[in-house]
């Protein structure tokens, strides 16, 4: 079982999940993405959710 880092995050006083983008996460929890994240060095930065350009490759047979 992997378990996601999380953080409490003293905007939003809630617990966040870490593996994700801080724009994913400030949709989430209603932050303005203009405003400073004291979390931001944390995240993943990576979009799991879009297509990756070597899945493109892997579904031409490379």
């Amino acid at each position: 079982m992997f378990d996601s880092p999380i953080e409490p995050c003293p905007v939003c006083g809630q617990m966040v999940l870490l593996d994700q983008t801080q724009v994913e996460c400030a949709r989430e929890h209603d932050c303005s993405i203009e405003a400073p994240c004291p979390l931001r060095k944390f995240f993943t930065g990576l979009d799991f959710s879009a297509a990756l350009a070597k899945d493109r490759l892997r579904e031409k047979g490379y």
